[in-house]
């Protein structure tokens, strides 16, 4: 069994991680046409907007590149991918606690990928935004052009599976 969660930052890295997931939540929803993003898909998004390796190499793309090329031409994004979703499935679910306590997003019924979430409030508290890095926002956005697009089995595939697996 792991350990207990405890966000020493709970300030900082949970409410940035409420906002970034808020964020990618609203931007998925636009992409999918009102479909909604999955916990699983969730978890991959604050290790690849917090690491700022990954931050510069996402958003050296175009949002118009498809995720497979991404994820294929650009190999950094898998070092240690793994281990960094697991380090930040803490933070990622006390900001998804906090973005749902504070209504920001909501729960809907569990699909065949299992809890997916949704964009509740039309505006964040004011001066939030420009809090936030610029870098953290556009890489949020690109991830959920580029998520929207794929099946999370896929994705996983992808980013973890056997890299010969996806035909496009």
């Amino acid at each position: 069994m792991s350990e207990v969660f405890l966000d020493r930052l709970l300030i900082h890295n949970s409410s940035l991680a409420c906002f970034l997931l808020a964020h990618f939540i609203g931007q998925y929803q636009e992409a999918a046409h009102g479909q909604t993003p999955d916990l699983p898909k969730l978890m991959l998004v604050l290790p690849l907007a917090w690491s700022e390796s990954s931050r510069d190499a996402l958003n050296k793309r175009t949002s118009r590149s498809t995720v497979a090329a991404v994820f294929r031409e650009t190999p950094v994004l898998k070092i240690d991918l793994q281990r960094r979703v697991a380090a930040h499935a803490g933070a990622t679910l006390q900001g998804l606690n906090l973005a749902v306590s504070s209504r920001l997003i909501g729960k809907v019924g569990k699909g065949p990928d299992g809890v997916s979430f949704q964009v509740l409030a039309d505006g964040w508290p004011r001066g939030i935004k420009s809090t936030i890095p610029t870098a953290m926002m556009q890489t949020t956005e690109r991830l959920a052009k580029w998520f929207a697009t794929e099946s999370t089995e896929n994705l996983y595939k992808l980013l973890f599976g056997i890299p010969d697996e996806i035909h496009d």
